[in-house]
């Protein structure tokens, strides 16, 4: 060793220096390098883990987010078609129900109209037979033998039911020029056998009854006969 310059005692100093060295770092440094050296692997590893499970999160929520978007617009526009529809509907059923109601109106008010004309017409009757009976003693130059026969005659002219209506069914529709009353009323029902008469009143016709049950028709107003006559005359 002193042929190439080193000195034993003190190489085998540095030898034990460095094995002492070595061996402390061994055991008490090295370790603890390797176990942080270790740990920030782990933390690396878990960083890129949970940025990779951050980023699906992400993508995951963005495609839930269109998912609800395009149900939203579903929704919305299902909501507006059904509002729509309802609308449509409720403004139908009001329209129908104004409609309704006013066909109501209409014929309230001509039932009531035609409850009016036929009641001032029974009350104008008493007032037509005194004037048929002036206008029969002005013609005959005479006042009728009896006021009882003269008020029968003239309600004949009226409420006369012709012979061809006897039997003429069950359901009869009499039109008359003024309102029957109940006793000509049954006088109409005993000569045709009906039972349930319904009265319609035409001032049209003059006088005289005209019956219909069903297809059948029996003509014994005023106006039917001046008909006749006219034809007969051409």
């Amino acid at each position: 060793m002193d042929a190439l310059g080193i000195n034993l005692g003190f190489f085998i100093a540095q030898l034990v220096n460095f094995g002492i060295v070595f061996f402390l770092l061994w055991r008490g440094v090295w370790p603890k390098v390797t176990n942080m050296l270790d740990e920030r692997a782990a933390r690396i590893a878990q960083g890129l883990e949970d940025a990779r499970a951050a980023e699906e999160a992400r993508e995951n929520a963005e495609r839930d987010k269109e998912k609800l978007l395009a149900q939203a617009r579903t929704d919305g526009q299902k909501a507006i078609e059904e509002a729509r529809q309802r609308g449509e509907e409720q403004g139908g059923q009001v329209l129908a129900d104004a409609r309704k109601d006013a066909e109501t109106i209409r014929q309230q008010a001509r039932t009531q109209a035609e409850e009016e004309r036929n009641r001032i017409l029974s009350d104008t009757r008493q007032q037509v037979i005194t004037i048929a009976m002036a206008a029969a003693q002005r013609v005959v130059g005479a006042s009728l033998a009896e006021e009882k026969k003269a008020h029968a005659v003239i309600n004949d002219f009226f409420a006369a039911v012709p012979a061809e209506a006897k039997n003429l069914g069950d359901t009869v529709t009499v039109v008359s020029a003024l309102p029957l009353t109940d006793a000509e009323v049954a006088e109409v029902k005993k000569v045709t056998g009906a039972t349930t008469v319904e009265n319609k009143v035409e001032p049209a016709i003059l006088g005289g009854l005209i019956l219909r049950a069903g297809d059948k028709v029996v003509d014994g107003s005023v106006r039917g006969d001046l008909s006749s006559l006219a034809s007969q005359l051409r």
